[in-house]
């Protein structure tokens, strides 16, 4: 069971408005320290998961002080240990039950989940494209190029593996469900670079090296079916529920990093090789791959009750999601059409050699 140390900086006298708070929130009971100009720290040790509707009251009365400061930090353990939390300090009952479900204040719903901003917190983090994310996406873009030359499966889910491309994917849906425009910009400029550099380096190397199309780990990726969109949709979801629950994306990042690192760089390998006709192929499997992560990402963390906890922000959600909901399933749409006219939804078959007979 994961655990969170609760540390509130309020003033002295809100204390005991404050322990009384998480008393009935969590069913723990606080500890307080006294601090200097009139400020009291107050602790508690709670659950890693369904605490956002204790966040979400605590900042909702004390939003307006100045001082007021709320943090979280993980907790490897405790003593005495904390294995039944549901229980509460005296009633017997659950959290579930100590919370109005139909509380205005945040969630709606207690999630069985990180509390909203440390999932904000961390998608912010992996969700620019600073130097670092840049530099291991073209290492990425390098390996899975190789990869793709040689026929290399192994290679290939190694560049996967390398490749911090979970970040601005779930950012971008994160900032979807919030509708918060600073993160979302931050999400969509790191995608768009990401991708662009995946593509500009893979180009390069189609220029310089021999490119055989018919390579089955190259011209597997040249067209878009519906096996693909389902992969992607599976790996959108599992990235929203990994990162909600606060586990180690590591593994899930690289099933993301399926649906988009091999098809960008088979993409830019065969168009700088002068085979336009797959290259654009692959482009069109890595928009429906997009379009699909982005969706069920999106979908994903608003199932969870992810959502803004102010009615402002609020409205900024409703129109994001409008926005988001008619571009993807215009997209979405669209690619299905292609799909089916172009390809029947099929795989690609690999030619077969003209027979030319004995010489």
């Amino acid at each position: 069971m994961s655990l969170r140390l609760l540390k509130i900086v309020v003033p002295e006298d809100h204390q005991d408005e404050v322990l009384a708070e998480i008393e009935e929130h969590s069913g723990q009971r606080g500890w307080s320290i006294p601090l200097r100009s009139g400020m009291a720290l107050i602790e508690v040790v709670v659950k890693g998961t369904g605490n956002e509707p204790l966040l979400d009251s605590l900042q909702s009365r004390f939003k307006g002080e100045p001082d007021f400061r709320l943090t979280f930090a993980s907790v490897e353990a405790t003593v005495p240990r904390i294995e039944e939390m549901e229980e509460g300090a005296s009633s017997g009952q659950s959290p579930d039950d100590l919370v109005d479900p139909d509380s205005e204040a945040g969630s709606k719903k207690i999630p069985s989940r990180i509390n909203r901003e440390e999932l904000y917190t961390d998608l912010a983090d992996g969700s620019r494209a600073t130097p670092y994310y840049l530099m291991m996406v073209g290492l990425s873009a390098v390996v899975a190029s190789a990869g793709l030359l040689m026929g290399d499966s192994a290679v290939i889910i190694g560049a996967m593996v390398i490749a911090p491309l979970i970040g601005p994917s779930m950012g971008t849906a994160l900032a979807t469900t919030l509708g918060d425009v600073k993160l979302g910009k931050a999400s969509l400029f790191a995608s768009f670079a990401g991708m662009s550099l995946v593509f500009a380096l893979s180009a390069a190397i189609g220029v310089l090296l021999e490119v055989n199309p018919y390579e089955p780990e190259l011209f597997g990726r040249t067209r878009l079916t519906y096996e693909h969109m389902a992969l992607a949709l599976a790996a959108g979801a599992a990235g929203a529920i990994s990162l909600t629950q606060g586990v180690g994306a590591v593994l899930v990042g690289v099933m993301v990093a399926v649906a988009l690192l091999p098809p960008l760089a088979a993409a830019g390998l065969l168009i700088g090789a002068g085979h336009a006709t797959l290259g654009f192929g692959a482009l069109v499997l890595v928009a429906g791959n997009v379009v699909c992560v982005s969706l069920a990402a999106t979908l994903t963390f608003i199932v969870q009750g992810v959502r803004p906890n102010n009615w402002w922000e609020g409205r900024a959600r409703k129109r994001a999601l409008r926005i988001a909901w008619a571009a993807w399933g215009v997209l979405l749409i669209g690619l299905v059409i292609v799909v089916w006219l172009t390809w029947g939804g099929e795989h690609p078959v690999i030619p077969t050699p003209p027979d030319t007979g004995p010489p």
